[in-house]
C-alpha cells in the first residue's frame, strides 16, 4: 500500500492542483510530541506558508455551510483545545492571518487529556482562550463536554454532553456555538437529530472527503493532517484529487478511534 501510495502521489503532483469545493482540515496538536496526530511547528508553518502562497481562502467551520460553492477554500479546525495551540500554532496563524476553528472539550479547560496513545497533554487555559478569541482569527466550538464517544451514550447522556458543552462554549466566548466536533468522529442514529434539537447547525466527522452542497451538514467530511502526511500528501489535502486518492488508497479508516 505504501508503494501505491507513493506512486499516486506522484501521479497526481503532476496535474494541475485546483480545489473547486472546501477542504477541511483536521489537526490536533502542533508540538514535537511522540503522538500520531502531532505535527511539528515547522510542518505546519510549511503547510499553513502553501495554503498563504497559494491564495486560498481560509474560513472559520461557522461559515462552512453558506459559503458551500465556495472554491480554493479551506477551513482549518484544531480538535480538543491542546496548549500547543495557543504557543506553537497561534502564532502562525497569526502570521499569515489565516483563520481557524477550535473544537474544545470543555471539562476540562486548563487541566490535560490522556490520548488513546497514553500520552498526556495540557489543555487550553480561559485565559488563553481569551487572547485568541479576541484575535478575530480564532473560534471556538464545542467538541462534547467529556469527549466520550456518542456511539457509547445514550440519548439522555448525548444530549447532557451536548448542551453543557454548548453552554460552557458560549459562556467563553460570547457567540453562538452551534458547529460540533463529533468525539473521535462516533454517532448515533439520534446525534443529528439532539443536535439540531438544541440549535446546532452542522456537526463534522472524521472522514476525508470535500464539503459539497449536497454534504450532510451533520456528518461534513474533514481530511486529517499528522505526521504520517507528507508535503506532497497535504497539497492532495486542499485539492480536488483528495476524495479519488482516499478512497484507492484506503484512507477511510478512522485513524484516531
Amino acid at each position: 500500500m505504501k508503494t501505491i501510495k507513493k506512486i499516486l502521489i506522484r501521479l497526481l503532483s503532476i496535474l494541475p492542483s485546483k480545489l473547486n469545493r472546501i477542504s477541511v482540515l483536521m489537526y490536533h496538536s502542533v508540538s514535537d510530541s511522540e503522538a500520531l496526530f502531532a505535527v511539528s511547528a515547522k510542518a505546519f508553518e510549511k503547510q499553513m506558508r502553501y495554503i498563504h502562497d497559494g491564495g486560498f481562502t481560509t474560513i472559520f467551520a461557522s461559515e462552512i455551510v453558506p459559503a458551500t460553492s465556495a472554491k480554493n477554500t479551506v477551513c482549518i479546525t484544531f480538535d480538543d483545545g491542546y496548549a500547543d495551540m495557543f504557543t506553537n500554532a497561534f502564532p502562525i496563524l497569526t502570521k499569515y492571518r489565516m483563520k481557524a476553528t477550535v473544537f474544545l472539550i470543555t471539562n476540562e479547560l486548563g487541566g490535560s487529556y490522556t490520548n488513546s496513545e497514553g500520552l498526556t497533554f495540557p489543555l487550553l487555559t480561559r485565559e488563553q482562550i481569551m487572547e485568541m478569541r479576541e484575535s478575530g482569527i480564532i473560534e471556538f466550538m464545542p467538541h462534547g463536554h467529556t469527549h466520550r464517544k456518542f456511539s457509547g451514550m445514550t440519548e439522555e447522556e448525548q444530549e447532557r454532553d451536548i448542551v453543557a458543552s454548548r453552554d460552557i462554549v458560549h459562556e467563553l466566548t460570547g457567540r453562538r456555538a452551534d458547529v460540533f466536533a463529533y468525539p473521535r468522529g462516533k454517532r448515533t442514529a439520534t446525534s443529528a437529530t439532539l443536535l439540531a434539537k438544541h440549535g446546532y447547525t452542522m456537526a463534522l466527522g472524521v472522514r476525508p472527503g470535500l464539503v459539497r452542497k449536497t454534504s450532510d451538514p451533520y456528518l461534513l467530511p474533514r481530511n486529517a493532517v499528522d505526521k504520517q502526511v507528507t508535503f506532497s500528501e497535504f497539497k492532495l489535502k486542499v485539492s480536488d484529487y483528495i476524495q479519488w486518492y482516499a478512497s484507492v488508497t484506503g484512507l477511510w479508516r478512522d485513524k484516531y478511534i
